[in-house]
């Protein structure tokens, strides 16, 4: 592409990704603009060249609640547009519900659990799936305490190499429960766990009716 050709592409891409005064900031630096408009360039570089697949890892990191919510919306407009799918790599559990169609959750390198978007969080059944949602604070809930997650995520130089990789987390679940070499179980149409610990899972501070409810119905 000629180099006038070039500018001008970049400042229609400035201009989609919703960036004000597009060529003033062609000749910017980027310490010289901000967080979010930072994040709107890095966007616009990965829609250049009109992408089937776009991979944005954390692309909310480090912004605040305002700005999030206008790259997510961002995000979802040039899907559209484009045509393209999305893999959306977050920690953050409101982006999943509010962004993502299918789930996948990982620990320690591994898929754990995979499900709509919908049956993740009405219906997840990996320990870890579980733990992690069962940390979120609830404000229509009256919690004494959050839920805290056992032990520590393995270091990869001492990563198990058999045996579920959660089951350190869990230590008052029975060495049987667990698989020597976990697999993905189809347990319903499109909804995967690995391992068999999930259908021997409870938290400790649960009752025993609620232990008992949980096991009858897995």
């Amino acid at each position: 592409m000629p180099k006038s050709k070039r500018k001008n592409y970049i400042i229609e891409l400035l201009e989609r990704v919703e960036i004000p005064r597009p060529k003033h900031v062609y000749n910017q630096f980027p310490h010289e603009l901000s967080g979010g408009m930072r994040q709107r360039v890095i966007i616009a570089i990965a829609i250049a060249n009109q992408p089937e697949l776009l991979i944005a890892d954390e692309p909310t990191t480090a912004l605040d609640v305002t700005i999030q919510a206008q790259i997510l919306d961002l995000m979802r407009e040039l899907k559209d547009d484009l045509g393209s799918g999305v893999i959306l790599i977050t920690h953050d559990l409101g982006v999943v519900a509010e962004m993502a169609d299918r789930v996948a959750v990982m620990y320690a390198g591994e898929i754990v659990e995979v499900a709509d978007v919908k049956t993740l969080f009405e219906d997840p059944k990996h320990p870890y799936t579980r733990s992690l949602l069962s940390s979120i604070p609830l404000v229509d809930s009256a919690q004494d305490k959050l839920h805290v997650i056992h032990g520590i995520v393995p270091s990869l130089k001492h990563l198990p190499r058999q045996g579920c990789r959660f089951s350190a987390r869990i230590p008052w679940i029975d060495a049987s429960a667990h698989e020597e070499h976990p697999e993905l179980h189809e347990i319903s149409p499109g909804h995967f766990v690995r391992c068999t610990c999930y259908k021997h899972f409870y938290f400790p501070e649960e009752s025993k009716e609620e232990q008992n409810h949980d096991t009858a119905q897995s």
